[in-house]
């Protein structure tokens, strides 16, 4: 994709319109592009966007920051991560968030953020495409807000589901993943502990030990259950041997 300049710098006005977060993983397992594009935000040619990136590793405060200023409506942006000098993300990954406003109207009512899309290869092979998502707050708005679930998880001697967190919240929470089987048998993975404005990522059948074994009379493909104290932003991917590909985040479902 080719990359155009910001048409102009402009401070930062007061806005209505919400970051969106996505991981920032650690430079020698994928080269990122964020792909910045107004196209799929609106028809309207007098729209403008300000763009900034930045990435967070355990802290509500930034460890960097890019302004890449204002573009007009069709302007298209790819920016790789490895182009900007940045700092070590942690040992899973970072926080990155995309923040795209637009500038020359408000937020309608009901849609207050413009995701965009982060775009990783891997270095040995593989990689992922996921759009970036809004999280507004850290509290529970009903009773199940804590439970995402999965279907269509694999797990076998061939093909695991690599299984992504982010938590770009002020508050550590706890997470705890179950697998279930066609024929509604679980097994449950132990708690563990996700850090404030942290990711963890890992592979399925490590994280929930059994469940390979469970899923065997099932071609290895079950659900996953994803039990969070807070709201967190959950993804999944398959994975066979190092390659990763395919990742996409989880929409919450409730009974």
């Amino acid at each position: 994709m080719a990359s155009s300049a910001p048409v102009e710098e402009a401070p930062l006005p007061p806005t209505g319109w919400l970051p969106s977060y996505g991981w920032w993983p650690r430079p020698e397992d994928f080269s990122v592009t964020v792909v910045l594009s107004p196209y799929h935000a609106t028809a309207d040619p007098q729209a403008r966007f300000h763009f900034i990136l930045r990435g967070y590793a355990g802290s509500s405060t930034p460890v960097w920051e890019r302004d890449l200023g204002v573009a007009e409506w069709g302007r298209e942006m790819a920016v790789r991560l490895d182009d900007l000098d940045l700092p070590e993300p942690p040992e899973h990954g970072g926080i990155l968030e995309v923040h795209s406003i637009r500038v020359d109207q408000p937020p309608p009512k009901g849609s207050k953020f413009v995701g965009m899309w982060i775009d990783a290869q891997g270095r040995g092979g593989g990689g992922y495409l996921i759009p970036t998502i809004p999280i507004q707050g850290a509290g529970k708005l009903i009773a199940r807000d804590d439970l995402q679930v999965m279907p269509g998880v694999m797990i076998s001697t061939e093909i695991d589901t690599e299984v992504l967190l982010l938590n770009p919240t002020g508050q550590e929470t706890s997470a705890r993943l179950n697998v279930s089987s066609p024929e509604g048998l679980i097994t449950e993975g132990r708690p563990f502990a996700l850090g404030a404005w942290s990711a963890w990522h890992g592979r399925l059948s490590r994280a929930v030990p059994r469940s390979r074994r469970l899923l065997e009379d099932s071609a290895g493909v079950g659900s996953l259950s994803v039990y969070t104290g807070l709201k967190v932003l959950p993804y999944f991917a398959l994975r066979k041997g190092d390659h990763i590909s395919s990742m996409d985040h989880a929409a919450p479902i409730f009974a």
